[in-house]
């Protein structure tokens, strides 16, 4: 049976989101690897869409095996696609059905549908490229645990204050200039678990980094690290990246970090390889405009 999952399926299908995330054949970057966080998503921030307009299932005995859910922005029209999820040996035939489903029934047409899929995943690859999206691009998910860090401090780093908030809002700017948060969003969204921390010496401000810590659900995450141009090549990155660490990993909760770099970003992934972290996993951007959004 394919029906539209309610809130009342949501902890059978965080456990069965979470048994095929384990596995790279089965996995699929949007969605996490922790059943506890995934519940928490789908309970409280999946979606602008009711749940019961985001989740299409298919069940047998009372057991799902099959499922794919629309994180659905209303604003462009777009979806972060959760899945193809589809337990070993069902028929991928019954994919385009539940798609079909899922896409009449949405009060909002779905024009962009975004798929960020393990490379090793080729069932979920060829699906989405059935419903028309293409690879944009691929990306390495770093991984690592705290018992592999070492603590370490810099004299030089200490947390933004008004004496340079100007000038980190100045490089912010410049260093990423059409990113998800500017930088009066950053300042605005700062308090004890999200902090920006400086590297500042008599020159002024040379770097900083931007950390959030998530401690109901054990997440840390490194949302942005920059240097002034003028100061690169000093190590300022990898000092920033570690204070950074240091920071997050002083909560019991959070246990290991995981953070996505695109695979062309070399400078990056040697930055983090060089703080310890390691890959994950590989997995490809597909996008394509209008999917299942021009119905008549």
């Amino acid at each position: 049976m394919i029906r539209m999952a309610t809130e009342l399926d949501i902890e059978q299908l965080a456990h069965f989101l979470y048994s095929c995330n384990a596995t790279s054949k089965h996995h699929i970057g949007y969605c996490g690897q922790d059943e506890r966080e995934i519940k928490s998503t789908l309970k409280h921030e999946f979606s602008d869409l009711p749940f019961e307009n985001s989740m299409i299932i298919a069940i047998e005995n009372e057991q799902i095996y099959a499922s794919i859910g629309l994180d659905f922005d209303e604003d462009d029209q777009s979806a972060e696609v959760w899945g193809p999820f589809i337990k070993e040996g069902v028929s991928e035939l019954l994919l385009p059905e539940m798609w079909m489903k899922l896409c009449e029934q949405l009060p909002i047409p779905l024009e962009q549908p975004h798929f960020f899929i393990n490379i090793d995943n080729t069932e979920a690859i060829a699906f989405a490229e059935k419903v028309g999206t293409k690879m944009r691009g691929h990306h390495y998910i770093l991984h690592k645990e705290r018992q592999n860090h070492v603590f370490e401090s810099s004299e030089s780093i200490h947390k933004l204050d008004s004496t340079n908030a100007e000038a980190f809002q100045k490089l912010h700017n410049i260093a990423f200039p059409n990113t998800y948060y500017d930088a009066l969003s950053i300042l605005s969204r700062l308090n004890e678990n999200r902090v920006v921390f400086c590297y500042c010496d008599d020159e002024g401000l040379k770097g900083y980094v931007y950390v959030e810590a998530d401690v109901e659900n054990g997440e840390g995450t490194i949302e942005y690290i920059a240097v002034d141009d003028r100061f690169r090549k000093q190590g300022l990155g990898g000092k920033l990246l570690m204070h950074g660490l240091d920071f997050l990993f002083t909560y019991d909760a959070i246990t290991e970090i995981s953070l996505t770099v695109k695979k062309t970003e070399l400078g990056a992934i040697h930055l983090y390889q060089s703080g310890g972290f390691d890959v994950h996993h590989e997995l490809v951007f597909m996008k394509e405009e209008s999917s299942c959004g021009n119905r008549s």
